[in-house]
């Protein structure tokens, strides 16, 4: 068993700089690049693994619990962990292992201060979401003290369960040309992760190829309330022929722009598409029923409990990316795609 005195001794500096690095503290303590280097290098190469659990579960005996934190960004995805956590619930059920779940809310930018990532002391796992760009940087230039899988993000190094975001746009647009649509407008929120710009960026191309021309609105509130303001303000200002098309980043936000369009009184309303990563149910009793891209949350939640299991039990030789498919599920608001084949676009 390799511990930080060990490591220290091998580098030639004092175990508590290790123990800093080790926990993700280099920056804030003013720790060079290059001695980081050495303590990574050492430890990987002495096959440092500060995780009990893991050793436990690789032994097939030892700690009674397995703890493990499920990190959710405090922000508008709130209301979508509900969806995740009942995935994470429907996989425990499965297992025959005694594993607790404890939720733990943080900000975005602000992973490094998470104390249950920097130490082994509070939990045994962990499950990442919602990661910005900033926590991802964090996590590249970080050695933590326990296994952590990655939901819909990817980082060198560490598990990862994801959806095609290219994908997603596309399904949009397929659906909304196949209904004949010929003019469409975006409404989504400010950007918080790469993937969503990748889909807004795919509906724009996919939807160009088939004859529907669109545009990106101006951001709105990521919430019912902005897309009911985003809506009312884009169509009380347009003049001449409306948009017949409309793509919404989520399913919050097309709820808050169906109910706008339905109060301006249009001749026609448009056809509605969204990603759907709310409440399946309010999307099938909305009025009209709104179709979406599905975001399949649960069964990622699942994906990512199963590779956390098989990290910390040695049956996976090296970290493992997923990759689940989104489908359209098409409703009252928008019809299906001619072509039912949908796991690729041509």
């Amino acid at each position: 068993m390799v511990t930080i005195k060990q490591i220290a001794a091998e580098v030639g500096i004092s175990a508590t700089t290790v123990s800093i690095v080790l926990g993700g503290k280099a920056e804030e303590r003013k720790i060079s690049a290059a001695t980081q280097k050495k303590i990574f290098e050492t430890a990987n190469r002495l096959g440092y693994q500060p995780n009990i659990a893991a050793r436990s579960l690789r032994a097939g005996f030892g700690a009674d619990e397995i703890r493990v934190a499920m990190l959710w960004a405090e922000d508008f995805r709130a209301s979508m962990m509900v969806r995740f956590w009942d995935g994470l619930r429907a996989e425990l059920a499965q297992l025959d292992r005694k594993i607790r779940l404890v939720i733990y809310p943080y900000t975005n930018d602000h992973l490094d201060e998470v104390h249950a990532l920097t130490s082994a002391s509070d939990c045994h796992a962990a499950i990442i979401c919602n990661a910005s760009d900033a926590d991802l940087e964090f996590l590249r230039r970080t050695q933590l003290a326990i296994p952590v899988v990655l939901y819909n993000r990817t980082c060198p190094g560490y598990c990862s369960v994801n959806v095609d975001d290219a994908l997603m746009g596309a399904l949009a647009a397929r659906a909304l040309s196949d209904q004949g649509c010929r003019r469409g407008v975006v409404l989504t929120g400010a950007p918080v992760f790469a993937g969503m710009e990748v889909r807004v960026q795919s509906f724009l191309l996919e939807g160009a190829r088939h004859g529907l021309e669109a545009r990106v609105a101006p951001y709105c509130d990521s919430s019912a309330r902005g897309g009911y303001e985003g809506a009312r303000a884009l169509w009380s200002a347009e003049s001449g022929e409306y948009p017949d098309a409309l793509f919404c980043g989520s399913s919050l936000i097309a709820h808050g722009a169906l109910r706008a369009l339905r109060e301006l009184g249009l001749p026609q309303l448009p056809r509605v598409v969204a990603i759907g990563n709310g409440a399946p149910e309010l999307d099938e009793l909305s009025v009209p029923s709104l179709s979406v891209v599905y975001l399949p949350m649960e069964e990622m939640a699942r994906e990512c409990l199963r590779l956390l299991m098989d990290w910390m039990s040695d049956r996976l030789s090296s970290p493992a990316s997923r990759l689940l498919e989104a489908r359209y599920i098409p409703r009252e608001s928008c019809g299906p795609i001619a072509d039912q084949e949908q796991k690729t676009i041509d």
